[in-house]
């Protein structure tokens, strides 16, 4: 579980980071990342139930906020995050899911 100082919860936060951030995608995720004054990243994830059940979502962003709180430490920490998935991102293991995030990042210049 990521910290509480890490995580975008509130309805205002996600439409900020929709309205003014930027975006990077590939085939199972897409990013959406806006530039903050805090110290911290913030991370947020949406899941559309296109995506599958609510025990497939839930899956899904367990996994995502698993490999991003290994991940902390490596990415750029002056930005507000949102991991929007894809309905493909259901057929992936672990570690195909982390190659993605690492990829969506790695496109976006997010990576230290």
């Amino acid at each position: 579980m990521l910290k509480e100082i890490n995580r975008l919860t509130k309805r205002k936060e996600f439409g900020y980071v929709y309205k003014h951030g930027k975006y990077s995608s590939n085939t199972y995720l897409t990013l959406m990342y806006v530039p903050t004054k805090l110290k911290q990243p913030r991370i947020g994830f949406s899941v559309s139930k296109k995506t599958g059940k609510a025990w497939l979502r839930n899956k899904t962003k367990r996994q995502l906020r698993d490999i991003l709180r290994h991940m902390i430490d490596t990415i750029n920490p002056c930005y507000n995050y949102v991991f929007i998935t894809k309905p493909e991102i259901t057929t992936l293991d672990y570690i195909k899911i982390k190659e993605a995030v690492v990829d969506v990042l790695t496109k976006a210049s997010l990576l230290k």
